[in-house]
């Protein structure tokens, strides 16, 4: 499924997003606050672009819902990724965004967000979407905020590093979108 905006759509990964998820995750600014990892080469990259689609025990094919390249209409460019997970264990489900700094601050991620939002509500019928936001991570904050979400309450991310729950419910999103 892709989803579009009127600056981006976003499409599930293509073997062909490997160097730009090699970048991506290589870049230390970029990854400061994920608890993520770079990957160990391109080839670690382009296995995780393929799999990541069609891996019958991954997200996309077991809830139909995953990260999605951001791709840039006007020239094609992949800006990063943005998209929901399901978390079964913990029952919920995150709304994620990661870009290439060069694209920082132009409203990328709000945009991707606002249809990522969408889609969770409107198209998988979600209640709720939340966001865990490291907490010297303003950037992401602020773009949980801007997409309506409000700061459930704090607590220690994999019990070390301090973080932010924001969520949005479907009654919010609602009445933000009329």
């Amino acid at each position: 499924m892709i989803l579009e905006t009127k600056r981006l759509y976003l499409r599930p990964f293509q073997e062909e997003d490997a160097p730009f998820l090699f970048d991506l995750n290589s870049d230390e600014e970029v990854m400061r606050y994920t608890g993520d990892h770079a990957f160990k080469n391109l080839e670690a990259a382009r296995k995780f672009a393929v799999d990541y689609v069609t891996n019958t025990q991954g997200p996309c094919v077991l809830y139909g819902m995953g990260r999605k390249a951001v791709i840039r209409k006007e020239d094609e460019a992949f800006l990063g990724w943005s998209g929901l997970k399901k978390h079964q264990e913990e029952a919920f489900v995150d709304i994620g965004y990661r870009f290439l700094k060069k694209y920082w601050n132009k409203g990328y991620a709000t945009e991707a967000g606002v249809e990522v939002l969408r889609h969770g509500f409107q198209d998988h019928g979600l209640d709720k979407i939340v966001a865990h936001v490291h907490e010297l991570n303003y950037g992401s904050q602020a773009v949980a905020e801007k997409l309506g979400m409000h700061l459930e309450y704090r607590f220690l991310w994999e019990g070390r590093k301090a973080a932010r729950r924001y969520e949005i419910s479907r009654k919010t999103y609602l009445n933000n979108s009329n």
